[in-house]
């Protein structure tokens, strides 16, 4: 869990990439630059959907574990989740649909553009300890896939760090990584919104480097949220009274 979600996400961001690699033989320079605009939109929507998706499967496999162990206390949270009647009384072939159908309908009008959003929707799966992100983020900066554009700080040299100082580069690695990302989805609005001309004229992308770095910021970011995700969310099962055998079958 969520497989599916991981999956797409991976699909479409190739596919943004294949734009990148094809913006690369354009010598037209407008044209280019437009090309890489969409690979960037792209690479956002690619974010975007995987974290929506997540967290309807989630929510479907929480309630689809619940009618097969009617036993389990969901916690608080879930009691106000407002389901809509219609797709809760319709007869469905499989009976979990229902509630695959259900959680789709929450996010159906919804997105997650902001890593606050992320926060707010996931950490209530996670325990104490495990919250996105500054609890985790001493994981991520040490991974041999960062950078230092998201943590502004050396693996190598955050790896020498204890107490106090340990606890500053986590607060500011986590800041680092939440201003990175506003800058890389307020671009996405710009492109959107206003053809990224926020004021007169657009703003210049001639580098296909630019897009490729936010490609990869986009990849880790999803990759390291989707291993947790998975590691997280069977504790979660566990903790609210689901069996071995409830939790193995939960994403079906």
């Amino acid at each position: 869990m969520p497989n599916t979600a991981f999956s797409h996400f991976q699909e479409d961001l190739q596919r943004a990439r294949a734009i990148i690699e094809h913006a690369r033989s354009i010598t037209e320079s407008e044209l280019k630059s437009d090309l890489l605009r969409s690979a960037w939109m792209f690479s956002v929507g690619a974010m975007d959907a995987y974290f929506c998706d997540a967290y309807v499967d989630l929510i479907a496999a929480t309630l689809i574990s619940k009618s097969r162990q009617p036993n389990i206390e969901l916690p608080e949270f879930f009691l106000e989740i407002k389901a809509p009647v219609r797709i809760i009384l319709e007869d469905y072939d499989k009976e979990n649909w229902k509630w695959r159908m259900a959680a789709r309908d929450l996010m159906e009008r919804e997105n997650v553009l902001r890593l606050e959003t992320v926060q707010s929707l996931f950490n209530k799966f996670l325990p104490e300890g495990c919250k996105f992100f500054r609890e985790i983020i001493s994981n991520w900066i040490i991974h041999k896939d960062a950078k230092i554009r998201l943590f502004a700080v050396e693996s190598s040299y955050y790896q020498t760090l204890t107490g106090k100082d340990k606890s500053d580069a986590d607060k500011a690695a986590t800041n680092k990584l939440l201003e990175r990302f506003r800058a890389i989805i307020q671009r996405r609005h710009d492109c959107i919104h206003n053809c990224d001309r926020p004021k007169r004229k657009p703003q210049p992308l001639k580098e296909h480097t630019t897009v490729v770095k936010v490609a990869q910021d986009i990849e880790f970011l999803v990759s390291r949220c989707n291993e947790h995700i998975d590691i997280q969310f069977k504790e979660f099962l566990r903790r609210i009274g689901c069996s071995a055998a409830t939790i193995k079958r939960a994403g079906y």
